[in-house]
């Protein structure tokens, strides 16, 4: 992996990510060409993270939380419609709660291709 994830790697050192988390980033960067899905121990319910040419770009903790790198304006975009800036791994990412009762279903694919992009273009 790339330097560049140092924060987000020692944000998910201890964390861990129920199945039902996990499979939300599982499916939303299914079809991102050479997205990646890494979990250093999926039968321990390890964290779940998403990268493309070495940059860490989407995550899966806990019972309630997927998040992702997002340039601007997207970064702002997400803030403003009910994500959350999770700056223990760095200022660019934003989580997002899927399972809300009192909030329209978050659209996990969009961010996700966002943040693939932006992942792409800091590889390059």
């Amino acid at each position: 992996m790339n330097e560049s994830n140092s924060e987000v790697l020692a944000y998910l050192a201890d964390k861990s990510a129920h199945d039902g988390i996990a499979s939300v980033i599982v499916e939303a960067t299914a079809f991102l060409g050479d997205a990646q899905i890494f979990c250093p121990d999926w039968h321990q319910f390890r964290y779940v993270a998403a990268h493309s040419k070495g940059i860490i770009f989407g995550i899966a903790v806990g019972m309630d939380t997927v998040a992702f790198m997002l340039e601007e304006p997207f970064r702002s975009r997400g803030l403003a419609t009910g994500g959350t800036a999770l700056p223990e791994c760095g200022a660019d990412w934003v989580s997002f709660i899927p399972f809300r009762d009192d909030w329209p279903r978050v659209d996990f694919e969009f961010w996700a291709r966002k943040a693939y992009i932006y992942a792409r273009e800091i590889g390059n």
